[in-house]
């Protein structure tokens, strides 16, 4: 069991986004996303919501945590937290500035959201492209090259050094969302499961 620092540290690594003794996940479901038309689709959506669980694995270290995430046109929410809310941690994105509230009465700012990530753990996640990738989209303003569908997966991309398998889709308001996936790079390993997708607008 992770001290009290190392669980909030794991929560905060979540915001950039799987239950005990899950291995790395395959599978199929809704067909990813094929066509020009259907990634349109996905970055033109303005608001949606998430509700789902994450994994976290370093070199020396695994956490897995619920990960709520709201995003609006002007803000992302997340509330990260452990079984029964345990160690919750409420984060709010707003273009370069990042709030965290670790549930002390006391809230964090900082103007660069990476490197609050990289003094906290030591290294950091790009948040900015995060906001695409969980959608199974690359990030629009930086190159991606695609990856090949794997034995029971549905494909990927690598982006920025970082690469993103996407093993399971599920639809929500007619559009093909992720509902398992892998982040992989910087000596990090992201997994998630997401549960629930709402679109909003």
């Amino acid at each position: 069991m992770p001290s009290n620092k190392r669980w909030g540290a794991a929560l905060l690594l979540a915001a950039l986004m799987v239950l005990p003794g899950c291995a790395w996940f395959r599978g199929t479901g809704t067909p990813a996303p094929a066509v020009e038309a259907d990634r349109a689709a996905l970055y033109a959506l303005k608001a949606w919501r998430m509700d789902g669980r994450i994994g976290i694995q370093t070199a020396h270290d695994a956490w897995q945590a619920n990960l709520f995430w709201e995003h609006e046109p002007a803000q992302d929410r997340l509330r990260i937290s452990g079984p029964l809310s345990q160690g919750m941690i409420s984060i709010v994105l707003q273009k370069d500035l990042i709030y965290i509230n670790e549930g002390n009465g006391v809230t964090q700012l900082s103007r660069d959201p990476d490197a609050a990530l990289r003094e906290r753990l030591g290294f950091a996640v790009p948040l900015s492209s995060l906001r695409s990738w969980i959608l199974g989209i690359p990030d629009p303003g930086l190159e991606s090259t695609p990856l090949p569908a794997e034995a029971g997966a549905v494909g990927g991309f690598r982006q920025s050094g970082w690469t993103i398998h996407l093993d399971q889709y599920m639809e929500a308001n007619g559009h093909p969302l992720p509902r398992k996936f892998r982040i992989q790079g910087s000596g990090v390993k992201l997994k998630i499961v997401a549960d629930t997708w709402e679109i909003k607008g």
